[in-house]
């Protein structure tokens, strides 16, 4: 049986991490989630991502568990570039097209990482995979969201590291798609990937990355270790996903670094 891993120790105090209180999203997010409030009064749903095809559970390109990450203890080399769904025939899907555009500028990149990173292919989101402690994941639960990511990862396959970002049309939306993240993976032990995966108690990392709520697990899936880090802010979710494999030669850059610059990048 997988031991539990734990984020006891790797908390530090950060340069100016403690502060008073949201300086609002930026004008383009605001711009995303009026695209969804545009899109819900045409009574139209949008999944969010294109029907999964047999290897969307096996891809380490894809979102899946609860809280929207890649199934993971898969060697990155693994994933494979996915066409966007198609925004003709779909009244308003172009416009969350353009919003998700939007927000690309301001999600991590490799120069955010540090030397020895490279772009991996976009994560997509996956409505079919369920959370890691059972029961359907967050895209499914929540199908209405502009929805984009990055991933980068050592060549090789050594260190991957994911940035998964969900706006909402409401705060209320976006705090229950949060929460049901977080249930997601309220479980000891549970299966990612169609994997066991071994799953620590949450951990509030709020102070230490920022955002309205921060909550951190460490996963023990066989051959990896997984940190996630989910942030709520207003109308938005971030999830990051940092992924080492056993025996890997050098571990990912801080997690507490990275998470809070680009919640700053993005949010304020």
């Amino acid at each position: 049986m997988l031991a539990p891993l734990t984020l006891q120790g790797r908390r530090r105090t950060l340069p100016g991490m403690h502060r008073t209180g949201n300086r609002g999203l930026l004008p383009l997010v605001a711009t995303a989630a009026a695209a969804l409030v545009a899109l819900s009064a045409c009574s139209t749903t949008v999944t969010g991502a294109p029907a999964p095809t047999a290897s969307s559970s096996t891809s380490s390109g894809t979102w899946t568990d609860a809280h929207e990450t890649a199934p993971l203890g898969v060697p990155a080399g693994a994933a494979t570039a996915t066409a966007p769904p198609a925004a003709s025939g779909i009244p308003g899907a172009r416009n969350l097209a353009v919003a998700a555009d939007g927000l690309r500028p301001f999600l991590l990149t490799d120069a955010d990482l540090g030397p020895g990173f490279v772009s991996a292919a976009e994560p997509r989101p996956d409505p079919s995979a369920p959370a890691v402690c059972g029961g359907p994941g967050v895209v499914a639960q929540f199908p209405d969201a502009v929805r984009v990511g990055v991933a980068f990862e050592r060549p090789g396959g050594a260190v991957r590291v994911q940035e998964a970002v969900s706006v909402y049309a409401d705060r209320a939306t976006a705090q229950a798609a949060f929460d049901a993240g977080v249930r997601g993976l309220d479980c000891g032990q549970g299966t990612l990937g169609g994997r066991s995966v071994v799953v620590t108690p949450a951990e509030d990392l709020k102070a230490d990355v920022g955002g309205g709520e921060a909550t951190g697990w460490r996963i023990g899936a066989e051959g990896s270790d997984i940190l996630v880090i989910s942030v709520h802010s207003d109308e938005v979710v971030m999830v990051f996903t940092f992924v080492t494999p056993e025996g890997a030669p050098v571990g990912p850059p801080d997690p507490l670094v990275v998470t809070r610059g680009a919640v700053q990048k993005l949010v304020g």
